[in-house]
């Protein structure tokens, strides 16, 4: 999302920028005192993660770089460092950065969480388990860091398809979120996947409002209501919100972009969701949304597309009824027809 750089301040006024949830504002401040001051270790690491909960992950990266040139063994930096390769899906990279935070500062509560969620997107509950025990023995006391630690159950939680213990983490420590806005719309995001999980739509969407508000940035908690909307035949906010996400994400994926084309195409806007269904198929759509995709891309014409389902169900009606019995023949043609309407519904 654009930015427009103001400067001015001191790194108190940065940080209380940050943690009230302002990371744009505070990475303006915290630009002007590296110009003004020249580098800083305190002030960079900061600065990482405001470009880290704007989604920045290349700017982020390279200040993480800079402090770890200054500093290899800096334990903060590595642990955020590792985190940003954990969202980027660099597993290997993610893992050899966390592990070296919790070898250098066994204490660090944040990189045994970020490690936790690692192993937990991995399957690996049992280690993502005992990573948040050790977690929340070495919290003990320090609210802020506890809640990063109730964060990491909810995740293992969620991952773990448990239900009713995600929505029982997350309302029984909401106070404890709130104490941090990013902590607190990553639960929010993650309770909207349970709802949406259980087709409870318009709960789904209330938490992603919610936590978009907290953190606008938030691509993957965007991407999710644009798609819940375009389920719920709200095609102009799908497209509205899709399009964000396309516009403003490091790497959108497949499903996004064939996403954006159903919304598009529902709206009429034929041409733009031809580009997002090329677009998924390029960043390898598969299953059934890839044969509705290749339908629209290579049969852009509507009469097309609908004399070709029309001319296929004839073909497998005469075979059916020429090889099998009517009864059978019936449901296959029946079957058929469903798949064909299916396909027309995603193009039409």
């Amino acid at each position: 999302m654009p930015r427009k750089r103001e400067g001015g301040g001191d790194f108190a006024q940065a940080r209380a920028l940050y943690q009230k949830g302002d990371p744009d504002a505070a990475a303006d401040v915290l630009e002007g005192l590296l110009e003004r001051e020249g580098p800083n270790v305190e002030v960079l690491l900061l600065l990482a993660r405001c470009y880290s909960r704007m989604r920045l992950r290349q700017d982020a990266l390279g200040v993480l770089q800079e402090v770890l040139s200054l500093q290899p063994d800096n334990a903060e930096a590595l642990a955020l460092r590792g985190a940003e390769y954990y969202f980027a899906d660099r597993f290997a990279e993610a893992l050899a950065d966390l592990e070296r935070a919790v070898e250098l500062a066994p204490g660090n509560v944040e990189a045994r969480v970020r490690l936790a969620q690692l192993w937990a997107e991995r399957g690996q509950f049992q280690q993502a388990q005992e990573l948040l025990e050790q977690a929340e023995e070495k919290a003990a006391a320090d609210q802020d860091a506890l809640a990063l630690v109730r964060m990491g159950q909810v995740y293992l939680a969620m991952r773990k398809r448990q239900t009713q213990e995600v929505l029982r983490l997350a309302e029984e420590n909401r106070p404890l979120f709130r104490r941090n806005p990013y902590i607190l719309a990553t639960v929010l995001s993650n309770e909207a996947i349970v709802h949406a999980r259980q087709r409870d739509y318009d709960r789904a969407r209330a938490a992603l409002v919610e936590a978009l508000n907290i953190d606008p940035y938030f691509v993957d908690a965007r991407a999710l209501f644009g798609q819940i909307a375009l389920l719920q035949r709200d095609y102009a906010i799908a497209a509205h919100e899709l399009r964000q996400v396309v516009e403003y994400s490091d790497n959108a994926g497949a499903q996004v972009h064939y996403a954006l084309a159903s919304a598009l195409n529902a709206l009429g806007q034929k041409a733009e969701a031809l580009e997002h269904y090329r677009a998924a198929l390029k960043k390898g759509l598969s299953g059934f949304p890839a044969v509705v995709a290749r339908l629209a891309v290579l049969l852009p014409s509507r009469e097309l597309r609908i004399g070709l389902v029309l001319l296929l169900l004839a073909v497998i009606a005469a075979i059916g009824f020429r090889f099998l019995s009517a009864p059978m023949a019936v449901a296959v043609v029946a079957v058929a027809g469903v798949l064909a309407w299916q396909i027309l519904r995603g193009m039409l």
